[in-house]
């Protein structure tokens, strides 16, 4: 890939000019600089795993060459914004269905969510619409503010990293309230801790009559629509270096070409200081095999190689008829 190539030149060049000896790293120095590296990598990794039928477990198989994951972020795709009435006015509730609820509830979170953590992955979960005429995008100040405060709880409750936003089928019932995915970005920022993550998928109602300048500016990635390469940022606020210009379906087929065309990419999005690159739909191993397309990104975003230490790891968890609802009742 072209930063191999880059970092090879770069060598030749370095030798030709000085003949010195550079002194070896003493073992704290390396290991320290390893840290680093790991720590400070960019553009993050962000993988979403369609808990429908994919173990999240198997986002946290795939390792570079040091060790360190290849995903900084995984997303449980999805939680569902459902609304109930209690004394004639509609309020939003927060909804697992059946197969996301033991994921984390009933020791699920510990089961599925603490070993990806463990490893130094962020674990998120989004929330999107379910055709319940309520959403992101037509809330009034008192459902933001509850919303935020469920999706605070929840935060809490699972021992979760941060929420992840996508403004897709809500089916919208009512008018659209100006400034609402906003209002709700900012209420739920103030309600979390600083090192919680709030990411918005740039798709649907996100624009600047919903996230304004101020609202984007606490959105800490937005990724594009899928896409090879779009450096055009729909949400204001948001800069570059909390941006993802590449976004990936990973259950899509990838050819060669593709895979190399993203890879190329990759470097472009390292070398010009992007802050994120998006998988959707991680797939078991057996399934779609991702591996040849994550070493291209990883060699051309790092200059790394990786591994893959299972990748298959089943749907073992039992589903819950109903699902699991949260409440702005339950909080209080």
């Amino acid at each position: 890939m072209k930063r191999n190539l880059f970092f090879a030149a770069t060598m030749l060049l370095a030798a030709a000019v000085s003949c010195q000896k550079a002194e070896p790293l003493a073992e704290t120095d390396a290991a320290n600089a390893a840290l680093t590296r790991a720590y400070d990598m960019t553009p993050k990794i962000t993988i979403y795993v369609e808990t429908n039928d994919v173990n999240p477990l198997n986002a946290g198989d795939y390792l570079l060459s040091d060790g360190t994951p290849y995903a900084s972020i995984v997303e449980l795709f999805a939680s569902n914004i459902h609304a109930e009435t209690v004394g004639g006015i509609v309020r939003p509730t927060l909804y697992l269905n059946d197969k996301m609820t033991n994921l984390l509830e009933n020791g699920g979170a510990e089961k599925y969510i603490k070993p990806l953590q463990d490893k130094g992955i962020k674990v998120l979960l989004t929330v999107l619409g379910d055709w319940a005429g309520i959403g992101l995008a037509n809330m009034n100040d008192t459902q933001a503010e509850q919303f935020a405060k469920i999706l605070a709880y929840a935060v809490e409750k699972y021992g979760l990293d941060g929420i992840g936003f996508d403004d897709e089928y809500a089916n919208y019932s009512t008018a659209l309230v100006r400034g609402s995915f906003g209002n709700i970005i900012t209420k739920l920022r103030g309600l979390m801790p600083a090192d919680k993550l709030i990411t918005v998928f740039q798709y649907g109602n996100c624009g600047s009559s919903q996230i304004d300048a101020a609202a984007g500016a606490l959105i800490n990635y937005a990724y594009t629509n899928f896409s090879y390469w779009n450096t055009y940022i729909g949400i204001a606020g948001v800069t570059k270096d909390r941006y993802a210009p590449e976004a990936i379906n990973l259950g899509d087929y990838l050819s060669t070409s593709v895979i190399n065309r993203y890879g190329n990419n990759a470097y472009d999005a390292a070398e010009q200081g992007y802050g994120a690159i998006m998988h959707f739909n991680l797939r078991t191993k057996s399934d779609r095999d991702p591996l040849k397309l994550f070493n291209a990104i990883a060699d051309g975003a790092y200059g790394e190689t990786v591994t893959c230490e299972n990748g298959n790891r089943p749907q073992d968890w039992t589903f819950v008829p109903g699902g699991f609802t949260i409440s702005i009742d339950d909080v209080q």
